[in-house]
């Protein structure tokens, strides 16, 4: 827009020469001394513009592209000036035709005022800041004529020169290990100004250069503080971006499934011996820190704010809430079971008091604050949510759904856990880790093992209504893929996970407690199933492995006691 703009300026000056060298002639001999000043002062402007392109730019450099700098500067449009200034004057000269050699030197005088112009614009990109502006307008431009189109989908980069443009250069940054250009290339990309329909493309790019930096300091030795701060600028400009999206929820949730799954791989990289025990602490610190800070936006009511943009919810709808604490939940994340302390009140309008450690069940309350009735709360947030679910089969089956991704991407509790990558809500603490299971497990819908394999029947095979939780929940993500390295997987495609998360639900919660039913359900099992859960069972909990090959029921029995460690001195929800 400032380049057409420039260039209707440029047409109109030249028209009003023109009507000047019509009216007012000069003679040759006038022509030929006003020119040879002009072209010594062109001369003098386009070998000063030579020089400083030539110690602040690399040809092999295409961030800037030559196209880019040349937009900003205007050096094609200058030159095209003087080319007809040369053309007007010499044919003028050589014709004794006054009007075209006056009108010649004209154009002279108007490609030295250009001239001018330019050499400031491109004096201007010779600083970091004068760059990095340039850059910024540069890539919210290429975001926003993408972004029109729609959509967040990772095909979305192939076809961008000037994303291709900004990656490549990221991508030579962090190899040659230089964290000032890193530092620049993350600045311009949080700095710029995109338009809301060009925001979840934004978002887009944002995860993917986060990945890229965190890929560096596991794999290619980056300086992981570098990194890490580079990575908290550019998860506060997401959520930024978030807050001004009509729904906010997939993006949102999309970061925190990539922070979860991060902070696990940097733990498994950190054992396995590829990535240093520093580079993994810091971006376990990362990861934990970074996801506190999305739960402090997304709770009405946060313990703590750093800012007042951390006063209020960003996702005030339902079927918000619901899409974001699905993805938090999942990967292990730190604080996914305090998170259903702001979902709770998001949906019912009202604080929920109890405390998780002991025991208490926040979505056991939540089914009776929406569907008990006497008990129900009358809030408008109440009924905004239960007029989501429909009804309250349908809040069980979606949070029975939730429980399996969740029990599905649990940490490999076999691997060890090195204590410098110990971080609050990220430790291998049985009790935790029976905390978070225990979320789900008192979401107790059936009681029987008949009843149980009625419950996991609907798990596998029920279709979602149109306009459910569950359906809508679905609809967010289709065609939103944020390039997380860890894509969405259905629940139904997880039966070992579907079992365990049905199973759970029977396990007794104090110690000494009835397992009757639990067995049961378990020994009704084909064998396969059951093998396949046993499996699952001997990854993610504790004491279950040793005893997987030879008693799958026995196996997952035991890996279910991890449930009575919590709540020792109360037992609610039980």
């Amino acid at each position: 827009m400032v380049q057409r703009r420039r260039q209707v300026v440029l047409c109109v000056c030249a028209v009003v020469l023109a009507v000047v060298a019509v009216l007012y002639p000069r003679s040759a001999d006038d022509v030929v001394a006003a020119t040879q000043f002009s072209i010594a002062f062109f001369a003098t402007l386009l070998t000063g513009e030579a020089v400083i392109f030539a110690l602040t730019f690399s040809a092999a450099s295409s961030w800037p592209s030559l196209q880019a700098i040349d937009s900003h500067i205007a050096f094609r449009e200058w030159v095209l000036i003087g080319w007809f200034a040369a053309l007007f004057t010499g044919c003028g000269l050589l014709g004794g035709n006054g009007m075209s050699a006056t009108y010649g030197a004209l154009l002279f005088l108007l490609a030295n005022i250009f001239g001018i112009f330019s050499f400031i614009q491109l004096f201007g990109l010779a600083s970091v800041g004068g760059r990095n502006r340039l850059l910024c307008r540069t890539l919210a431009g290429e975001l926003g004529q993408a972004g029109a189109g729609g959509g967040a989908s990772a095909g979305d980069f192939e076809n961008g020169s000037v994303v291709n443009a900004y990656l490549s250069a990221i991508s030579q940054a962090v190899t040659s290990n230089d964290p000032t250009a890193v530092r620049n290339l993350v600045d311009q990309l949080a700095d710029a100004e995109v338009s809301v329909v060009a925001a979840e493309r934004a978002i887009t790019l944002h995860i993917d250069v986060l990945h890229r930096l965190a890929r560096a300091a596991l794999v290619s030795g980056a300086d992981p503080i570098q990194v890490t701060a580079c990575a908290d600028t550019l998860v506060d400009s997401v959520v930024r971006l978030c807050r001004r999206l009509p729904d906010p929820a997939p993006p949102l949730g999309a970061l925190s499934r990539y922070l979860a799954w991060l902070a696990n791989t940097a733990l498994l990289m950190s054992v396995r011996g590829v990535a240093s025990n520093r580079s993994a602490r810091e971006l376990v610190a990362l990861s934990t820190d970074a996801r506190s800070r999305i739960l402090r936006c997304v709770d009405p009511d946060p313990k703590s704010a750093s800012g007042p943009d951390e006063i209020g919810t960003l996702l005030p709808r339902p079927h918000q809430v619901l899409l974001w604490s699905a993805d938090f939940a999942e990967f292990h994340g730190a604080h996914q079971a305090g998170a259903l302390y702001g979902v709770y009140e998001i949906l019912t309008g009202t604080k929920f008091m109890g405390n998780y450690w002991d025991g208490a069940s926040i979505l056991t309350q939540l089914r009776r604050a929406l569907f008990g009735g006497e008990d129900a709360v009358a809030t408008s947030a109440a009924d905004a949510a239960r007029a989501a679910f429909a009804s309250v089969e349908e809040y069980d089956h979606f949070w029975a759904l939730t429980s399996v991704t969740a029990l599905a991407t649990l940490r490999d509790c076999r691997v060890l856990h090195p204590p410098e990558l110990v971080r609050p809500e990220f430790t291998p603490d049985h009790q935790l880790l029976g905390a978070y299971l225990r979320t789900f497990a008192t979401h107790r819908y059936f009681g029987t093992a008949e009843e149980a394999r009625t419950a996991l029947l609907g798990l596998i095979s029920r279709t979602a209504a149109t306009g459910s939780a569950s359906e809508r929940v679905h609809h967010g993500r289709v065609g939103r893929t944020y390039r997380v390295s860890a894509p969405h997987v259905e629940p139904q495609l997880r039966p070992a996970a579907v079992i365990l998360a049905v199973a759970c639900r029977l396990a007794p919660l104090a110690p000494g407690g009835d397992d009757t039913e639990l067995r049961d359900f378990l020994t009704a099992l084909p064998s396969v199933s059951l093998r396949i859960t046993a499996g699952l069972a001997a990854r993610v909990l504790p004491g279950a492995a040793e005893v997987a090959q030879t008693d799958p029921v026995e196996a997952i029995v035991v890996g279910l006691k991890i449930l009575t460690l919590v709540g020792s001195h109360t037992r609610e929800g039980a």
